[in-house]
């Protein structure tokens, strides 16, 4: 009789260990179904079937929130805007104290940076964020930098050899007689890229050699386009032969156009990282703070390389064929912070050069 409670006892502690629990959906979900690719210690399994929200500029990371289902259960649902456009909500969704996101992935670093500043983002600084560099995340914990933008030239090797010219390769080869009025820019009030290329060589240069510097370039560029992308189109279409271009650091364009070459200056270029947040007054903190840790692994980091083609911000993970190498480029040393304090000043400053 002994020996039969005792046998009783293990098969329901056994059963107790296996116990299915009930995901969203209503559909029995085992413990066993989950087994982590990712070290977090604010995942349970009964997190399966739960719905984040999430805002981003991109609908690119689609895939990437794809695997993390795939990985955790956990789904994400995911709704595009423009920078300023998830700002006002999430501003108006702190006012009415009605609150949607959870998270805040992708966009301008200037941005997560007002968000912080504004109380819209939760502080969290996920045990992962020891394998980023201080300049890739925010050191109170606010967001951290996920993919990377990189500054790059586009360049028409046609019209370069056509007008028998050298390949530019640095900063001040983009001022030589030849290339005036052949070099495209967009316009720093309306382009994040464009922007981050001033700010990137005032601090590099400093103030007073940083204009100097920049008024020689102005007198380069014949017109300033409205959009990121535009220098990009002329420089293919051979309206121009340096185009101020910004991407994810793949050379995709060099296999669509033959005529075309991806430069990335030898003496430094701008950068920022696309960052990830959670945002303040979430319902679902705990696996937010899952999607944190597990985008921020290595194992999330692989899969944005692999899903969105991008090199990313963290430097121990296998970069695909086709991106480059952040570690064999020169990135000029950045202070998001700044940039964004001294936003409206550099802009005012810019704009009286250029009308």
């Amino acid at each position: 009789m002994k020996k039969f409670a005792v046998l009783l006892l293990v098969v329901l502690t056994i059963f107790t260990v296996t116990a299915c629990t009930k995901d969203a959906s209503g559909d029995d979900v085992s413990n066993a179904d989950i087994q982590l690719k990712f070290e977090t210690e604010h995942y349970s399994p009964d997190m399966k079937g739960t719905t984040l929200s999430l805002y981003g500029v991109t609908d690119k990371v689609r895939p990437i929130l794809d695997v993390f289902e795939e990985d955790t259960g956990i789904v994400v649902e995911h709704l595009t805007m423009k920078n300023g456009e998830i700002l006002q909500r999430l501003g108006n969704e702190k006012q009415s104290g009605v609150n949607i996101a959870d998270l805040w992935f992708t966009g301008g670093a200037d941005t997560f940076i007002n968000a912080a500043d504004n109380g819209l983002l939760e502080k969290y600084v996920t045990p992962q964020a020891e394998n980023l560099e201080e300049n890739m995340k925010d050191e109170e914990g606010y967001w951290h930098g996920t993919s990377l933008t990189l500054v790059n030239w586009i360049v028409n090797k046609q019209l370069i050899e056509e007008k028998n010219l050298e390949m530019p390769s640095t900063w001040d080869d983009l001022l030589q007689e030849k290339l005036k009025d052949e070099v495209s820019m967009p316009n720093p009030t309306s382009s994040g890229t464009a922007y981050n290329v001033v700010t990137a060589i005032l601090q590099t240069k400093g103030e007073e050699k940083g204009w100097e510097y920049l008024d020689k370039l102005i007198d380069q560029v014949p017109f300033f386009t409205a959009r990121g992308s535009d220098p990009k189109n002329l420089v293919i279409n051979g309206e121009a032969i340096v185009g101020i271009n910004a991407s994810n650091g793949d050379f995709e364009i060099e296999k669509e156009y033959d005529h075309i070459k991806v430069v990335y200056p030898k003496d430094g270029t701008g950068w920022w990282p696309q960052p990830v947040a959670i945002v303040a007054g979430t319902d679902n903190l705990a696996e937010a703070k899952v999607f944190i840790d597990w985008i921020m692994s290595k194992r999330g980091m692989q899969v944005i390389t692999e899903k969105r083609y991008a090199a990313v911000a963290r430097t121990d993970v296998d970069i695909p064929e086709g991106i480059v190498d952040i570690n064999e480029i020169e990135l000029f040393p950045a202070d998001f912070k700044a940039g964004a304090e001294n936003r409206d000043s550099i802009l005012e400053t810019w704009s009286s050069k250029v009308e």
